[in-house]
């Protein structure tokens, strides 16, 4: 087999993640903070800065592979890749997943991200499988029979944290640890348990309901995303957390994709 190297870019709404693959393996990976008015000519430099830090040249790139749930941010970040490689880029999306089946009315509908993680675990062998993405926003995704079949979105738990503070003039924001109390002696460890034991709580019955709905008692969850290993060892739930699951979908994109971006030369506004 042809010996590959992938750089992967997973642009989320608070963080952008990146990875290096050589071959089917992370080399290296890389967070940086997302920011809807960066330029490609930044992007170029971070591209630049974190493939030396990698001590790799841009000629030794075989795939180049990107998701993005900011929209605003894919035309600056595929200008500056393709700019930097001299190739395209492979973006995800609907019409390039990897003939995935999106049980969607609007398949385009769907973000890229969850599209990524469903491949990723159809890529195991697996056909049927739930995927708990604990990002800024928590989805719950459903490979069954081979396809998407569909999901859940709610708050994640920095957002709900963010929403409470915000809300309530009382309510200021503290660091999210885990408390060895349901019943709280103060404010900030009451905000502590209610946030993480209820998402707990709310995981356990999200869970348990898709599973009754599809009728599979047994079917795998696996976790992903910044809060999802914090969460990990406090549920039987949850078989396994993978915290690359989403990049290497874009992987399998960026090798097996036909949705190549060529974008011409455009202000990045």
């Amino acid at each position: 087999m042809k010996r590959t190297l992938v750089l992967t870019i997973d642009i989320g709404n608070s963080q952008t993640a990146i990875g290096i693959y050589k071959s089917a393996t992370v080399e290296a990976s890389y967070r940086l903070t997302t920011n809807d008015k960066t330029t490609s000519d930044e992007i170029f430099f971070w591209i630049n800065n974190l493939t030396k830090h990698s001590n790799h040249k841009p000629k030794d790139f075989t795939h180049i592979g990107l998701s993005s749930v900011v929209p605003q941010l894919v035309r600056p970040w595929v200008k500056a890749l393709n700019a930097y490689f001299g190739k395209p880029t492979q973006i995800v999306s609907s019409k390039n997943c990897l003939d995935l089946p999106i049980a969607y009315p609007r398949p385009a509908s769907v973000g890229p991200d969850r599209l990524c993680n469903i491949i990723a675990l159809r890529s195991l062998g697996l056909q049927n499988g739930i995927v708990v993405d604990m990002g800024t926003a928590t989805t719950f995704d459903v490979l069954h029979n081979g396809g998407f079949a569909g999901g859940l979105i709610v708050p994640g738990i920095s957002s709900s944290m963010d929403a409470l503070t915000e809300k309530a003039a009382m309510l200021l924001p503290v660091s999210i640890k885990w408390t060895n109390k349901f019943v709280a002696k103060n404010t900030g460890d009451a905000m502590r348990a209610g946030i993480l034991y209820g998402f707990l709580a709310q995981l356990d019955f999200l869970i348990k309901g898709i599973k009754k709905e599809l009728g599979m008692e047994n079917i795998p969850v696996i976790a992903t995303g910044g809060w999802g290993q914090m969460l990990l060892k406090r549920t039987p739930i949850v078989r396994k957390y993978d915290p690359y699951l989403t990049l290497e979908g874009i992987r399998l994109v960026a090798i097996n994709g036909n949705g190549f971006s060529n974008l011409e030369s455009e202000s990045d506004d």
